[in-house]
């Protein structure tokens, strides 16, 4: 059930990048040819996660096919990327005037799915703010790109548009939220009329707005969790107690707004050494920590500590070192 209702998620979000008849262009953009192909990158990224979430739904997703198909997309994710970044280098964030509504809409949601390249996201997040407030792009994704780039670097978002689900492969609930008993208000503000608790229902799972007190305490509670996990994190470390360590350590990296780029470090580290069966989590603690501004990947990725990251996944290990290089464009 949590399958069909993700799919025709996406099934959704493909069909609102899609104008009916009479909302096409009706005056001539300024970069046509940028435009179309900005839409055909829109279709080959659309095409790929219906398909994806469609091999989940079917229970294909422990099978190599696929992992190989995952693999592609990926491969075309990067590709656009790379395409994205060359057109925003040279003409700026893709506006109406510039592309259309439609070419618009579609380049956001092309840069929503670069997850491979964080600080790349979050260069877009100042021009797309900045067309934005021009009357220039849809503050909807706005929206969801700023949530987007908040849960890449561990920090809190502020529209409850990310969620754990990983497309019902994961138990879903919303990633943390500031100032959570009014994120419905920041929501409408911003365009999104669908409720988030409508939204959660979509993605599978049940949330209901907090009140300002019991928000406050959620807060309170992540913060205390955060303390007490990371000193018995950091015990455990010195006494060479590893497996305990990454136990802890895993608790540390879901307290986000006060996780540090140092706490992700530690972590991977832990995972690492304790050969931890949740050790792909260290490839993204890693990634989270250079998306904040660490440079110091290519100090650590010979160190002795993090040697088992080598051999536990070798296409997270790839993928990671692509990240890493890729990151220095951005930066």
């Amino acid at each position: 059930m949590v399958f069909r209702k993700v799919l025709l998620l996406l099934m959704t979000l493909f069909i609102m990048q899609l104008p009916s008849f009479g909302q096409r262009e009706k005056h001539s953009v300024k970069l046509p040819d940028v435009s179309k192909e900005i839409m055909k990158m829109r279709n080959s990224d659309q095409r790929n996660r219906i398909k994806w979430a469609d091999m989940i739904r079917k229970g294909k997703n422990n099978s190599e096919k696929f992992r190989e198909f995952t693999k592609e997309v990926i491969a075309v994710d990067r590709k656009n990327t790379a395409r994205m970044r060359e057109i925003i280098s040279k003409y700026g964030w893709p506006t109406y005037d510039l592309v259309g509504k439609e070419s618009s809409n579609a380049a956001w949601l092309i840069i929503q799915h670069a997850d491979k390249n964080p600080l790349f996201q979050a260069k877009c997040l100042i021009l797309l703010k900045a067309a934005v407030d021009n009357g220039q792009s849809n503050p909807r994704n706005y929206a969801y790109l700023y949530d987007r780039v908040q849960v890449s670097k561990g920090e809190k978002q502020l529209y409850a548009t990310q969620s754990s689900t990983n497309n019902g492969l994961t138990k879903g609930q919303f990633y943390p939220i500031e100032d959570e008993s009014d994120v419905q208000i920041r929501r409408e503000e911003m365009g999104i009329t669908r409720s988030v608790e409508e939204y959660a229902e979509s993605m599978g799972f049940n949330y209901t707005i907090p009140s300002l007190e019991e928000a406050e305490k959620r807060a309170k509670k992540l913060v205390l969790d955060y303390e007490t996990n990371l000193t018995l994190a950091k015990n455990a470390m010195n006494t060479q107690d590893y497996a305990t360590a990454a136990e802890h350590y895993l608790i540390v990296a879901k307290s986000y707004g006060t996780v540090t780029t140092q706490d992700f470090l530690e972590a991977s580290k832990a995972l690492a050494l304790s050969q931890h069966t949740e050790i792909v989590q260290a490839y993204t603690f890693l990634i989270r920590a250079m998306t904040r501004g660490w440079e110091g990947f290519n100090d650590i990725k010979d160190h002795e500590d993090y040697a088992y990251l080598k051999q536990a996944n070798e296409g997270k290990w790839s993928d990671l070192l692509i990240t890493a290089e890729e990151m220095k464009l951005d930066r």
